[in-house]
């Protein structure tokens, strides 16, 4: 596998990610890194929530979330991890 490195547009962070095309090393691309993703997609994916019967919760919960059925419920944790509880 290839590495790119990536920076954040909104805070400028910066990160490695793994991907197939054999970039040169110098090669830069862009994207939202994750707390900045939750910033902007939160009030969307709120309405949503309330649009699908789920409470409003998302990027809320700090290390649990009960609402197994909600399609958005692993990407709310950082790292986009899962928290059973």
């Amino acid at each position: 596998m290839n590495e790119i490195k990536v920076k954040c547009l909104k805070c400028g962070k910066e990160w490695t990610k793994e991907c197939s095309h054999p970039w040169e090393h110098k090669d830069t691309t862009s994207s939202l890194c994750d707390s900045c993703y939750r910033k902007v997609a939160s009030p969307l994916i709120h309405k949503r929530q309330l649009r699908e019967g789920n409470f409003d919760c998302f990027a809320k919960a700090t290390d649990y979330c009960d609402q197994f059925l909600c399609k958005y419920r692993k990407f709310c944790f950082v790292g986009g991890e899962e928290n059973a509880g």
